[in-house]
């Protein structure tokens, strides 16, 4: 069960790699091609323009629509000065503008060349004002490329960039930049503590993704807001910009549900782990399909939010959820539908702070709890070690009984006179016992089930030796193929001779079987003796059980339980679980 359970957690790293190898390669190739246009650094006094007209055309391309903006310049050269520029923002909205009478325009022939996506991304559009500009009229041809942005229309500023950050875009996006950059740092520090703390690795994992989830969230907040292009403009890469945020949603929620799936430390989340590789299949096609130009990420965004919504409840299907996922899904997108109600009102993230607050609440808070749950771990683990030792001391000194060892040796010295032919037989017996016995009492492990057996073929036969035909012992073995505890088999065949033969009651009948089960291996010991009591012998009889059922608990999970009645025999059954 361990290693099927890790080798689903390597499929599922994996195919998150995949994800992000295709995502970086994206971004990679857009930044080559964006198919955008580049724009000077960005935009003493400070003015808004009202346009003096705005005239719309419809067109068979985009999102079917196509504005005019005919603006003013301020007419004296003190509001132009070295340093400003007609200053706007824009969503996913080609541009071009010209001033007649100057050679200042720019055209569309950029955006007819192959690239990835239609979109230009969100970017400041900086046009330089020079003193002789002042009082001339600028056209701008905005063509928005979705039709969800066909209702926005762009603040025209004419402003210095220092004073554009200072004044304006600072002080709006201010809360959100600090804590998108909250969110990436601590995430990236969590992320990379998971590889250096000693833990296993079900709880590196889970710290792992619970970083990598906040980083992405705080990348998805910081790539929305219009300061970030404006902080970059002189790198070009608004186009980058945008589709880095775009993908890190796509990821951040591949991820969170992954960490909901790990979430389950006892057991394996299955309908969990089948709505991650759904998943993982919904993000690569999204970005295969962006890619090879069939259909724009930005159009699918809602939906595939919506859909993995869906998966993260399915997910919990199956199986009563746990407290720690319903407090992990409910506040996500909670807050996250709040954010994306404000972000489609207003247009910008900046006024949408809620979902990263509560990531970097939840990312301090779960992130103690998964430390403190796997010290927990890492305790109980010990002390069920501590446990064991114990049991095993118990177990050797039950095992070094010298009257046994006496009384075979001394029946050997007769046997050597009498019959040296069965003496001989006797002595590799016993010598193949003590052998086993004293190999069984080292083991750390479990050990095959046929050595078991053979180690009580021999302990019997050695019995045999004092209680000839008033022992029978018959073998019904249906199923060898398992793992067990030494010292598991052979205590309960030698706990039923000593109940009955140890104490003069004879003859006795003991059969062994075996089978196999759907999710376990069956041992049955049954015997015809007077079944177990509260005399002095039987309580030797259960301290001997407990120690059996002791071990197969801390070394396997296994279990031991036992039916017996006065007269009628006991009957010792086993169960070892499967993949031991």
């Amino acid at each position: 069960m361990e290693k099927n359970r890790l080798k689903n957690l390597h499929s599922a790293e994996a195919a998150i790699f995949c994800i992000f190898l295709l995502s970086v390669l994206m971004v990679i190739l857009i930044h080559f091609n964006p198919g955008s246009i580049r724009f000077a650094s960005a935009v003493t006094p400070y003015s808004i323009l009202q346009p003096d007209t705005v005239t719309e055309e419809k067109i068979s391309e985009y999102a079917g629509i196509r504005r005019t903006y005919t603006l003013k310049l301020p007419d004296t050269k003190s509001a132009t000065t070295t340093g400003s520029r007609l200053t706007f923002y824009l969503r996913h909205t080609i541009v071009q503008y010209s001033i007649p009478g100057t050679n200042l325009s720019n055209d569309l022939s950029e955006y007819e060349t192959p690239h990835i996506g239609k979109t230009p991304g969100n970017y400041w559009v900086s046009i330089p004002i020079k003193p002789e500009y002042a009082g001339k009229t600028v056209n701008i041809t905005l063509t928005p490329v979705y039709k969800s942005n066909t209702g926005k229309n762009p603040i025209f500023m004419v402003i210095t960039r220092d004073m554009q950050l200072a004044m304006v875009e600072l002080p709006k996006d201010g809360l959100l930049l600090l804590l998108s950059f909250i969110a990436v740092a601590t995430g990236i520090f969590l992320a990379l503590m998971a590889f250096v703390i000693a833990l296993d690795s079900q709880d590196k994992r889970r710290i792992f993704y619970l970083g990598a989830v906040t980083v992405l969230a705080g990348l998805w907040k910081l790539c929305g807001l219009p300061v970030l292009p404006l902080l970059l403009d002189f790198l070009g890469i608004q186009k980058e910009i945008w589709f880095t945020g775009a993908i890190s949603y796509l990821l951040m929620m591949v991820l969170s549900l992954r960490l909901m799936t790990l979430m389950r430390t006892n057991s394996e989340n299955r309908t969990g782990t089948i709505c991650f590789c759904v998943s993982v299949a919904a993000a690569l096609l999204l970005l295969v399909l962006q890619l090879t130009g069939i259909l724009e990420l930005y159009s699918m965004l809602i939906w595939y939010g919506i859909g993995m919504a869906l998966l993260h409840v399915i997910s919990l299907f199956g199986k009563k959820p746990s407290r720690s996922e319903l407090l992990w899904l409910l506040p996500f997108f909670l807050t996250m539908g709040i954010d994306l109600l404000i972000y489609y009102a207003v247009g910008s993230m900046r006024s949408a702070p809620a979902f990263l607050i509560w990531i970097i609440i939840n990312l301090i808070v779960r992130s103690f709890g998964f430390v403190n749950e796997a010290i927990h771990r890492e305790r109980t683990l010990r002390k069920k070690e501590e446990e064991l030792r114990d049991v095993r001391i118990q177990t050797m000194i039950n095992q070094i009984r010298p009257h046994f060892i006496y009384n075979t040796l001394t029946s050997i010295y007769v046997l050597c006179r009498e019959d040296p032919k069965l003496a001989s037989e006797v002595i590799q017996n016993f010598t193949a016992y003590l052998q086993a016995n004293f190999t069984a009492i080292s083991a750390k492990e479990l050990i095959a089930f046929s050595d078991e057996l053979q180690h009580t073929k021999a302990f019997v036969a050695v019995e045999s030796l004092r209680y000839g035909d008033k022992l029978q012992i018959d073998y019904d073995i249906l199923h060898t193929a398992f793992r067990l505890p030494a010292l598991t088999l052979q205590p309960l065949v030698e706990n039923a001779i000593k109940h009955c033969l140890g104490k003069g009651i004879g003859p006795e009948h003991i059969v062994v079987r075996t089978r196999a089960e759907k999710d376990c291996a069956v041992i049955i010991v049954e015997d015809n003796g007077p079944g177990i009591g509260s005399g002095a012998t039987d309580s030797e009889v259960h301290v001997g059980f407990q120690n059996v059922k002791d071990r197969l608990q801390l070394m396997c999970g296994g279990s031991l339980e036992y039916s017996s009645a006065p007269g009628m025999g006991t009957i010792i059954t086993v169960r070892i679980p499967r993949d031991n």
